[in-house]
């Protein structure tokens, strides 16, 4: 149920007197809507901020709506929508915005690495993945909107789900198993929200697409290392073969275990996941940070 209406929001605009244009936010209350509504505030935007859940903390000039997206859109006649949850929900969402003319949403560069994945789950998730992007491009070109898909590597910072893992496991075990060392490129959560923030008032470019890597690739080995050390700890890393510890993970999750790490990222840690995002660089000033933990 909302907790607003349009109409109850645009008034509010009115009221306050906005210069800058309205954005609606989806995944608002995730990782990297966490870190982006603060910044849409301090450069003067007025947001209306989609979630399931809605904070207990509120913000001047957000209006929260807590909407279940996959089961009805909002209403809504802002023109700026920005997705950081679900591609899929962002395209329901889009195709129920008559009024959108801008659109900056976040996709992975997993469609990259996992197409071929041996996990049916993670096969499923990016053809879901791919085919909501090609939608939302059709749909951006019938209706001439100006859309921006940014496919991220690996985020961390803030509450993710990936390098806190890594965190949790260096703070109470003094050895892992590491089945590789390829090459991995961390963009801070911080460095997405600035830049979509930074997109907001680019237009006329069409339908674009950019892969966007951190400041630097390391090896997963030293990935690991770097969290260790941020956190005071001291890890060995014993290098075994996929076959010989999938076994062993497939135990854990029968325990109720390490649930969260699946047999397909044991292999993939001899693989690199690193991106080319010159063009990012060279149109967007993509500019992230080296890998901080």
């Amino acid at each position: 149920m909302a907790t607003a209406t349009s109409a109850e929001y645009m008034n509010s605009i009115a009221t306050h007197g906005h210069t800058l244009p309205p954005v609606l936010v989806l995944g608002a209350t995730g990782q990297v809507g966490q870190a982006l509504i603060p910044l849409l505030i301090e450069g003067g935007h007025a947001v209306l901020a989609v979630s399931r859940q809605v904070p207990v903390e509120h913000r001047a000039n957000v209006i929260w709506i807590q909407q279940d997206l996959s089961s009805e859109p909002i209403r809504s006649q802002t023109q700026t929508l920005l997705s950081v949850g679900p591609l899929s929900l962002a395209l329901r969402q889009v195709r129920a915005t008559p009024a959108v003319r801008r659109v900056i949403a976040l996709s992975s560069a997993s469609v990259l690495f996992k197409h071929n994945s041996k996990d049916r789950n993670e096969r499923a998730m990016i053809q879901t993945l791919l085919d909501s992007e090609q939608q939302l491009e059709r749909l951006a070109e019938q209706r001439g909107i100006d859309l921006t898909l940014l496919r991220p590597t690996l985020i961390y910072g803030g509450d993710d789900a990936n390098i806190s893992v890594i965190r949790k496991l260096v703070k109470t075990r003094r050895w892992l198993p590491c089945a590789g060392n390829g090459l991995r490129q961390p963009a801070h959560v911080e460095d997405l929200a600035d830049l979509i923030v930074c997109l907001i008032p680019r237009t006329g470019f069409g339908q674009e697409c950019f892969e966007l890597g951190g400041g630097e690739a390391l090896g997963y080995r030293d990935m690991i290392q770097r969290i260790a050390q941020s956190e005071q700890q001291s890890v060995r890393l014993l290098r075994l073969p996929p076959w010989l510890i999938t076994p062993g993970l497939r135990l854990a999750h029968m325990s109720g275990r390490f649930q969260s790490i699946r047999p397909a990222m044991i292999a993939r840690q001899r693989e690199d996941l690193d991106v080319d995002d010159t063009l990012a660089r060279q149109q967007l000033n993509w500019q992230p940070r080296p890998f901080e933990p």
